[in-house]
């Protein structure tokens, strides 16, 4: 399921499995896709890689160690891990884990995979990379940059009956479901998501959100 207003975009599940796909998301955000990746086993990891695009992973749960351009970062819950295209990155988790991923538009020759150094050569840098350790990932981050085009990439547990208050946004501002349900209201229009929906809020529409039965989610603002 796919509602697509020109203020905002709803992406079920079942439609939201698109990694690459520069169609998942509206022109007027940065975003190209925002999937969860629930469970996953302990010691799963990628090689040293890099991309046409910059990419963010946001730790939900788990332990483990990314590495960026040669510097090691610790992972621990609620991590961020900023990768700008063209970047040589990689992380392992030491124990179970599940994750959120963002990737931007595509850019340069927009190859849609890990791009290997041995294979085809070195990258073209852009910007350093970053990590948000978990412990200090509650709110807007203090610096991040000046080509990361998100503010604020954070999770957020909510009990039964919490939530956000009715307001206007002054940014884009999405939201991914990860654990239990949300009911969501943007400009009057009521939708409920489940695990793994996402929804894209353009800046101007006037949103709340409340927990049906507590939930984990996963904010991305720009």
């Amino acid at each position: 399921m796919r509602i697509k207003n020109t203020d905002y975009w709803i992406i079920s599940k079942d439609s939201n499995n698109d990694y690459w796909g520069q169609d998942a998301s509206p022109r007027w955000t940065a975003l190209g896709s925002f999937i969860y990746h629930p469970a996953q086993n302990r010691g799963a990891g990628v090689e040293p890689h890099y991309h046409d695009a910059d990419e963010i992973w946001m730790f939900a749960t788990g332990h483990g160690e990314a590495w960026i351009d040669g510097q090691s970062f610790e992972i621990t819950p609620n991590t961020t891990v900023y990768t700008p295209m063209g970047s040589v990155h990689r992380f392992q988790c030491f124990t179970e884990f599940d994750t959120v991923s963002l990737v931007t538009r595509m850019d340069r020759q927009k190859r849609v995979h890990h791009i290997l150094v041995e294979v085809e050569g070195p990258p073209v840098p852009t910007v350093p990379g970053f990590v948000v350790p978990g412990e200090d990932n509650s709110g807007p981050m203090a610096n991040p940059g000046t080509r990361c085009p998100f503010s604020e990439l954070r999770h957020a547990n909510f009990s039964a009956g919490d939530g956000v208050a009715e307001s206007e946004l002054p940014a884009n501002e999405h939201w991914l479901v990860e654990t239990g349900t949300i009911a969501l209201s943007i400009d009057g229009f009521r939708v409920e998501l489940f695990s793994g929906d996402v929804a894209m809020l353009k800046a101007g529409v006037v949103r709340s959100l409340s927990s049906v039965d507590g939930a984990r989610v996963c904010l991305a603002r720009e």
